[in-house]
């Protein structure tokens, strides 16, 4: 049964736009209660809880999202067994190695971060990472079956109540200092991951009811697969993790204090990285829809009808996020100074320029998330693999040497980057050179129709004298016009499409009654 790529997409942007929101709120007054050395902090803590995430989760999601999807295909429904009871023994295993050595080298890791009593959170990776790991499982079941409605209601939960529980315990330790309050913040993610685990437990049991069997054996093709694409996946969080490692050192040979260098990172990743991480909810939600899609249709033989959906999804995914992109690149000083009118004092030159290499960072991680989607549900998991170790040293190699030269500093961040996503992509693009056909129209339209919307909108803003409240309600109406007027083509286009979908829809449901 061939589902809707489009649809799939759809509630997971939806999910991820209301995720997004909470998580930047969630950063908004967290922020404001541990101060922006205590969100270095939080965000270094980060950095190693997102590498661990994606190597206990990542890999396991995509090749059972792949593998479940391939199997429904090929009509062998029987392998969904063997690959649910092979995830989970291997997940389970990998995520207690893992939290069990993080519990016992808390203080080394924290120490070598330079964040001192932040060893604490530490402690409640014991908890995360098998609770994570399991929600990993759950999700890519549900999503071979391209059913994306409870990975996405399953996120949200999350969301919620790590905002809720989450800023209480920050504000409630934050009393006994700033690593504290972050201790609080995390504990506050434990409860609401037993929240999205229960949801999904129970989700499980009613949609899919396929019981869990030990008794057949593991699979070799899972194991095959998930062993890369655990690694790949791995690979920019591990460059992230590194940075937080040695960024502290690098800023102090560039001349920077230890608690400037501390507070650029927090800046970078916790205040600017929570602004501009917004758009990457369309690449990850179409590529998360588009994987299955894909596995399908190649499983069947079907590569003109791959390269179709894909080509489409594409489209869809360019078109939304440009617009996303450039608005907050352009308005991105307005936005830090309405909404970190104390802890951004200081730092907002730097922000904005953080803003603008980091918007092309996202534009160009965004096409390549999209494409490795593809990779990924085409079978090629090890030259995944060569191709994200690559462009992973290429990117520590530039944070390592660029964010010693007092020049740039904190710039190397967005800079490697673009520069890991370079790589990549080219690489990608040519293993995919049958699987790429892109209407030259509907990519540079929509391109230079967020060039000409960034430029107005910027104009505006150097001449307006209103309220910065006003000014942004004003610049985000403006830009939004010029778009969707330069556009308008496309946007016709789409609603051709879309007419012509829903009238087969119903001659389809007439015939079906």
């Amino acid at each position: 049964m061939k589902k809707s790529v489009g649809k799939g997409a759809f509630v997971l942007i939806v999910s991820g736009v209301v995720c997004k929101f909470f998580g930047a709120l969630f950063r908004l007054p967290l922020t404001n209660i541990v101060g922006i050395e205590g969100i270095g902090i939080f965000q270094m803590i980060m950095s190693l809880y997102s590498l661990l995430l994606v190597l206990v989760t990542s890999g396991v999601s995509v090749t059972l999202s792949k593998l479940v999807s391939s199997a429904r295909a090929s009509g062998e429904e029987a392998s969904v067994k063997k690959y649910i009871a092979s995830s989970l023994v291997f997940t389970l295993s990998l995520s207690l190695i893992l939290a069990l050595f993080i519990f016992l080298f808390a203080r080394s890791i924290a120490s070598v971060q330079g964040i001192g009593q932040g060893y604490a959170s530490y402690y409640l990776f014991f908890a995360l990472i098998p609770l994570s790991a399991l929600i990993g499982v759950f999700r890519g079941v549900f999503q071979g079956y391209e059913n994306m409605t409870p990975t996405a209601i399953s996120q949200i939960l999350e969301q919620v109540f790590k905002f809720v529980c989450g800023l209480f315990f920050a504000y409630f330790f934050s009393r006994y200092g700033a690593a504290q309050g972050v201790f609080g913040a995390f504990l506050g993610m434990v409860v609401s991951e037993v929240v999205a685990f229960l949801f999904l437990l129970v989700s499980y049991s009613k949609t899919v009811k396929i019981k869990v069997d030990f008794s057949q054996g593991l699979s070799k093709t899972f194991f095959s697969a998930v062993i890369p694409l655990t690694f790949s996946s791995a690979i920019v969080p591990f460059t992230h993790t590194f940075d937080s490692l040695i960024i502290t050192s690098r800023l102090v040979k560039a001349g920077f204090s230890e608690e400037s260098a501390t507070a650029l990172f927090g800046l970078q990743t916790g205040v600017v990285g929570a602004i501009l991480n917004f758009p990457l909810i369309i690449s990850f939600s179409v590529a998360t829809a588009l994987l299955p899609n894909i596995s399908f249709l190649a499983g069947q033989g079907n590569l003109e009808g791959a390269k179709a959906s894909a080509g489409k999804a594409f489209c869809l995914m360019w078109y939304l996020l440009l617009p996303l992109v450039f608005g907050v690149m352009v308005i991105s000083g307005n936005i830090y100074s309405l909404v970190y009118p104390n802890v951004i004092e200081g730092y907002l030159l730097v922000a904005k320029e953080l803003s603008f290499w980091g918007g092309i960072s996202i534009i160009l991680s965004a096409v390549m998330q999209f494409y490795l989607s593809i990779l990924q549900a085409t079978g090629h998991f090890k030259y995944y693999l060569v191709t994200m170790i690559l462009g992973g040293i290429v990117k520590v190699v530039t944070v390592y040497f660029l964010a010693a030269i007092s020049e740039i500093g904190i710039i190397a961040l967005p800079l490697s980057n673009i520069f890991l996503s370079l790589i990549v992509l080219i690489l990608v693009l040519i293993k995919l050179k049958n699987l790429v056909h892109l209407p030259y129209f509907e990519v540079l339209t929509p391109l230079l129709s967020a060039v000409v919307m960034y430029l107005g909108v910027k104009i505006f803003l150097s001449f307006s004298h209103l309220s910065n409240i006003l000014s942004l309600l004003l610049a985000v109406v403006l830009g939004g016009a010029i778009y969707v007027v330069l556009t308008l083509p496309i946007l016709r286009k789409y609603w051709v499409m879309i007419k012509g979908s829903l009238a087969g829809r119903k001659k389809q449901n007439k015939k079906t009654f």
